[in-house]
């Protein structure tokens, strides 16, 4: 693995890692839901930079309804429940209990 490699990984870890401790501080201001859609709002903005930038294709061959779904199912829901977990855990609980989801 180059240095630049290893590098991004580690940036990439202390982002999600800080990820938990911002919801532990913003979810009692905001409220649960808005914290989660704004996290997930932030993701999608980020994705779609990279789309933009690699200038890939997109075609959905009428399925943009079962990804939507998709997309609520594996990331909308878990954001929420990971916000309203931040209400009453400690951020380090939450990193750890998303650690142990694979």
């Amino acid at each position: 693995m180059r240095l630049a490699d290893l590098l991004r990984l580690l940036v990439l870890a202390a982002i999600w890692g800080a990820s938990f401790l911002f919801m532990r501080i913003i979810a009692p201001v905001l409220g649960s839901m808005p914290t989660a859609f704004f996290r997930a709002s932030l993701g999608a903005l980020g994705l779609l930079a990279i789309l933009l930038i690699m200038r890939v294709q997109w075609d959905f061959r009428g399925k943009l309804k079962q990804c939507l779904v998709l997309g609520v199912i594996n990331a909308g829901l878990p954001s929420a429940m990971y916000c309203l977990a931040a209400l009453v855990l400690p951020a380090g609980y939450s990193a750890i209990f998303n650690a142990t989801t694979p």
